[in-house]
């Protein structure tokens, strides 16, 4: 799989890590991807992504994938690909297609806007989840004296989910691009 070096997500500010499966488990995850873009579907998609191409791959699918992948961590279209091969939720997301990497890095760059609005949701819902729900006690175990977690949670800023979007979709672009290169 390709490498690349990666910020430490905590260091920089932001607490959610690069696989959010970890948090929420990948059922939930497509969960809120499919809602994500039902979304962004029902605002306008009429003018949104061209098609492909690829008969296999419509722009909904590759939509969902794309996100998928860089929401659990996964950036160079070559892991992309092995990913389809070994885990179960990447082949039922294909929905058993063979998977294009041409065409996937072109819906990427054609995309990006849609990819990176579609991110952002799923990134703050599963910050919601994880820190802003009623019921979500993601620090029950470890009480401390004089520690609050709300209290830290509400004195930090909100994270900037669309500049962890970009982020993401850069990390991609270039493993990509690092991997054309050898």
């Amino acid at each position: 799989m390709t490498t690349i070096a990666q910020a430490n997500p905590v260091r920089d500010g932001f607490i959610l890590p690069d696989d959010l499966s970890v948090y929420i488990g990948k059922k939930t995850l497509v969960k809120l991807i499919l809602d994500a873009i039902e979304g962004l579907n029902a605002r306008a998609y009429g003018s949104g992504a061209p098609a492909t191409g690829s008969p296999e791959f419509q722009p909904a699918l590759m939509l969902t994938l794309l996100t998928y992948c860089y929401a659990t961590g996964v950036y160079a279209s070559t892991d992309i690909e092995l990913s389809t091969q070994n885990d179960q939720m990447m082949r039922y997301l294909c929905a058993r297609s063979d998977l294009n990497l041409p065409v996937l890095r072109e819906f990427r760059r054609y995309s990006r806007d849609r990819i990176k609005e579609c991110l952002a949701t799923v990134l703050r819902r599963v910050w919601e989840l994880r820190f802003c729900d009623e019921d979500a006690c993601p620090m029950a175990a470890a009480s401390y004296p004089g520690v609050s977690f709300s209290r830290w949670l509400n004195m930090r800023p909100t994270p900037d989910f669309t500049t962890e979007a970009e982020q993401r979709i850069v990390r991609a672009v270039r493993a990509d691009s690092m991997a054309m290169d050898w």
